[in-house]
C-alpha cells in the first residue's frame, strides 16, 4: 500500500468519526434518553444501522482496511452525509485516476476550454479556477469586485471580505475536498494553513472534514445579492481539472 493510499484511508476514518460525532441518536431513530459520554452516535450504533460488523466499522475509523463503495455509501447515509459528500468518501475508498503530484508552480489539469465562459458574463464577476482552485484567469467584474489574484488561490481573495462569508465557507469545503484527494500536494497544504491562521471561523470546517455539494452561496457585492456557482464541479468524486466561478444575480 503506498503512503497516498494510507493517507486517504486514514482521512476517510477522520472524516466518517468526525460525522459520526455530530449526529444525534433521534436523527437516526434511537431512543435519546440514555446518558452518553461522547457526543453523537456510538460505533456500534452506525455499525448496525449501516449493516457491517462493529469490529470492522472500528478499523475503518482508524484507516486500517479497505472498504467497498456500497459500504461506504452505506455508512454515509447513515450519517447524513449528501450525495456529493458520499462520492467523496468512495474517492477516499478507491480512489479514481488522480493527477499526479507536481511541484507547487505546475498549473495542474487544463483549463484553457474555459476560458471563453468568461467573456460570455462580462459584467458578472467569474473567474477561472485549476485544479487547485488557484486563479488561471478573471474578467474585469471579477478584478473589480476581488482584484486580479492571478496565480494565488481564490480562497485568498475571500478571506478578508465579510460579504462572501458564505462563499469563502463553500470554496474552502471545497479545497477541504480536494486536498483529501491529493493528499501529498504541497500547494494545497500550505494554502489551508494560511486559511487557518487567517480565517479562525473556518477551524470548524477544517476539523470536522466538512465534505459535500457545493450549493449555492450567497454573496452580496454592491448592494446586489449574488449566487455563486461552480461549473465545472458537478459532484463529481475525483479531482476536476478546471471550473468556472461565476456569481449571477439572485432570483
Amino acid at each position: 500500500m503506498t503512503a497516498s493510499t494510507h493517507a486517504r484511508r486514514r482521512e476517510l476514518g477522520r472524516c466518517v468519526r468526525s460525522y459520526r460525532e455530530l449526529v444525534t441518536p433521534g436523527a437516526v431513530g434511537l431512543p435519546v434518553g440514555d446518558r452518553r459520554r461522547t457526543p453523537g452516535l456510538r460505533r456500534e450504533e452506525v455499525a448496525a444501522l449501516a449493516g457491517v460488523g462493529i469490529s470492522w466499522y472500528t478499523w475503518l475509523e482508524q484507516g486500517r482496511v479497505a472498504a467497498s463503495e456500497q459500504v461506504v455509501d452505506a455508512v454515509g447515509r447513515v450519517l447524513g452525509i449528501d450525495d456529493v459528500g458520499r462520492g467523496h468518501l468512495r474517492a477516499l475508498a478507491h480512489p479514481p485516476t488522480l493527477l499526479p503530484t507536481v511541484p507547487p508552480s505546475t498549473p495542474l489539469g487544463g483549463p484553457d476550454g474555459l476560458r471563453p465562459l468568461l467573456a460570455s458574463w462580462s459584467s458578472h464577476p467569474a473567474v477561472l479556477l485549476d485544479a487547485r482552485l488557484d486563479v488561471v484567469a478573471g474578467n474585469e467584474a471579477w478584478a473589480d469586485a476581488f482584484g486580479p489574484g492571478t496565480g494565488r488561490s481564490v480562497l485568498a481573495a475571500l478571506l478578508d471580505r465579510p460579504d462572501a462569508a458564505d462563499l469563502l465557507t463553500a470554496i474552502a469545503r471545497r479545497l477541504r475536498m480536494v486536498g483529501n484527494l491529493l493528499p501529498d500536494d504541497e500547494r494545497i497544504a500550505r494554502v489551508r494553513d494560511r486559511a487557518r491562521a487567517a480565517a479562525p471561523a473556518l477551524t470548524p470546517l477544517w476539523e470536522c472534514r466538512a465534505v459535500g455539494a457545493f450549493g449555492r452561496p450567497r454573496v452580496c457585492l454592491g448592494g446586489v445579492e449574488r449566487d455563486a456557482y461552480l461549473l465545472g464541479e458537478a459532484g463529481a468524486p475525483d479531482v476536476v481539472e478546471a471550473s468556472v466561478l461565476v456569481l449571477l444575480p439572485a432570483p
